[in-house]
């Protein structure tokens, strides 16, 4: 991989970047300061809420519903820190529609331009690339950075955005999909040393599905094959395949499904580093192409010949793990609503409390 771009002078970055006139973020990914003036608009409907609220009930209750000149004080008081506040929210928001800071537009250019160097050009998605186990049941997913190889979707990579549970945590996984020849039975390799507690997916497999391989596979990773497909597992997983993976691979969670192989890692990957890039090289010219080699052979004999080429299909029984629940059901739709739930405790509640308040104030004067 060529990563002359992540040392270059930032004059040649810069220069360079005006010539491809592109961007490097898109629009919907939120920049810290976009996250910042939310929590400041939020932060300040509960600050009205508490006061307004706190100051009706003192005249309703403890002032027989009238109003004196300490209660007006605290009212001009509580409204003169509104007023500062909203102009500081204002200038936040003046100040979070500014370009990026220039040290980290420069990283987002040096990621850029090595992709372009080394025949990939960024692609951001707004919404999950892979129908891979660690995107499911994810309400919400998004690729950002993502890279695509120039010319084709063989190959990409970059860092999967998911988020899962009620409240919509979102969680950030470095990734690597590569399109194979031909389809293989859905494989799912738990890396064991990737500070991931073993087992902890976001969609459960169903533990009867556990294989066991030779030598000292097993202390690396956990692997997993449709029931029926054990064979055609260690097909694909020879033993110079294994090496590989163990060598190269080990602390990376490794999932064959639809004809792709991905790999993929519980942390973010940093692109600005040179490391990460080699780390793709590496699995590209390692691994993925032995595996690429076994697909290209591999044909299922469970599916009639006819029906066998050109596609290469797959059983019906070897498409998919068995999953301990389903991937898609109750938890997606209890996540959206958790997160509708949460929206409203932000800026509902405090709002509606706060003009509440407000007005047993003025009703009261």
């Amino acid at each position: 991989m060529d990563s002359h771009w992540l040392t270059a002078p930032p004059t040649e970055v810069a220069a360079a970047m005006a010539t491809q006139r592109r961007s490097a973020r898109p629009a919907w990914v939120p920049t810290r300061r976009q996250m910042l003036v939310h929590v400041t608009w939020s932060l300040m409907l509960w600050y009205c809420f508490i006061v307004f609220m706190a100051n009706g009930i003192r005249v309703d209750g403890y002032g027989d519903n009238d109003t004196g000149p300490d209660d007006y004080r605290d009212l001009a008081i509580a409204v003169l820190v509104l007023a500062v506040w909203i102009g500081g929210a204002l200038l936040l928001q003046r100040w979070a529609k500014r370009p990026p800071s220039p040290r980290a537009r420069l990283a987002e250019w040096r990621q850029t331009l090595t992709a372009l160097a080394n025949g990939f050009e960024p692609r951001p998605r707004a919404g999950s690339p892979l129908p891979t186990l660690i995107a499911q049941p994810a309400g919400r997913a998004s690729a950002y950075p993502r890279f695509v190889a120039q010319g084709d979707d063989r190959v990409e990579f970059g860092n999967l955005v998911i988020r899962t549970g009620l409240h919509g945590k979102p969680e950030t996984r470095g990734y690597l999909a590569v399109t194979l020849p031909s389809a293989l039975p859905h494989l799912y390799l738990d890396s064991l040393a990737n500070g991931r507690s073993p087992g902890g997916l976001p969609t459960s497999v169903d533990r009867q599905q556990r294989l066991s391989l030779e030598g000292d596979f097993d202390r690396h990773f956990e692997a997993y094959a449709p029931g029926g497909y054990e064979t055609d597992a260690l097909y694909a997983l020879t033993p110079d395949v294994m090496a590989a993976l163990i060598d190269d691979a080990s602390a990376f969670d490794v999932e064959i499904v639809d004809g792709r192989v991905i790999f993929s890692t519980p942390a973010a990957a940093d692109y600005s580093d040179p490391a990460a890039w080699q780390r793709i090289e590496i699995l590209l010219t390692g691994v993925a192409l032995r595996l690429a080699k076994r697909a290209a052979a591999y044909r299922d004999d469970r599916v009639p010949h006819r029906y066998a080429r050109p596609a290469r299909i797959i059983g019906p029984d070897g498409r998919r793990l068995t999953h301990a629940y389903r991937s898609r059901g109750l938890w997606p739709i209890l996540g959206r609503v958790g997160w509708i739930l949460s929206l409203i405790l932000l800026y509902a509640v405090p709002g509606i409390f706060a003009f509440a308040g407000f007005m047993s104030i003025i009703d009261d004067r």
